[in-house]
């Protein structure tokens, strides 16, 4: 009798890990279903969009076409009428390379540029020092190569005195002074 309450006790076990089981994957699969509908909804709400755009735009292609028709429409309207529609190429283009060249000045600019009056090549400043810039690169090249040797000698040695560190950092680069005068002299 012992034996059949332990085979029972054992296969009430194994049915109530199956049962925990089983509620893991149906939560799982409610979640999966949520995210499914919420899915389905949201390109229910772009489709709406997109049709009442389509319906806006048809709206429009009438009235331009009504408005070609009519004898007393002035060429302005219709023009407003193609602009609002997007046939206008010539302005979207125009706009493009506005844009693009917007973002050329404004690099050119943050990089120490400005531009001659007629806006078709830069021009250097006197802010710009392209001999002070490549002594900037140099030395912050030099300094990333020697950036893992001061850093181990660092740990190395944690207590070491400042003009220790200091002889470590004889270039160290852009914050020293001798990087920020721009001048090439030793």
């Amino acid at each position: 009798m012992l034996h059949l309450v332990n085979a029972l006790r054992d296969e009430n076990e194994g049915l109530l890990s199956d049962l925990e089981t089983s509620r893991t994957i149906a939560a799982e699969l409610r979640c999966r279903v949520v995210d499914a509908e919420k899915k389905l909804l949201e390109k229910e709400s772009l489709g709406r969009e997109r049709d009442a755009w389509l319906a806006e735009k048809e709206r429009l292609l009438a009235n331009v076409k009504h408005y070609k028709e009519a004898a007393s429409v002035s060429v302005t309207d219709v023009e407003v009428l193609y602009a609002d529609l997007g046939i206008a190429q010539e302005d979207s283009q125009k706009l493009a390379a506005e844009r693009h060249w917007d973002v050329g000045y404004q690099a050119g600019l943050k990089d120490g540029y400005s531009y001659s009056s007629q806006g078709l090549k830069r021009m250097e400043t006197p802010h710009y020092n392209s001999k002070a810039r490549k002594h900037l690169a140099k030395l912050d090249k030099e300094f990333s190569g020697k950036t893992p040797a001061v850093l181990a000698k660092i740990t190395d040695n944690p207590l070491m005195s400042l003009e220790e560190l200091k002889s470590l950092l004889e270039s160290a680069g852009p914050s020293s002074p001798k990087s920020q005068s721009g001048d090439d002299s030793p």
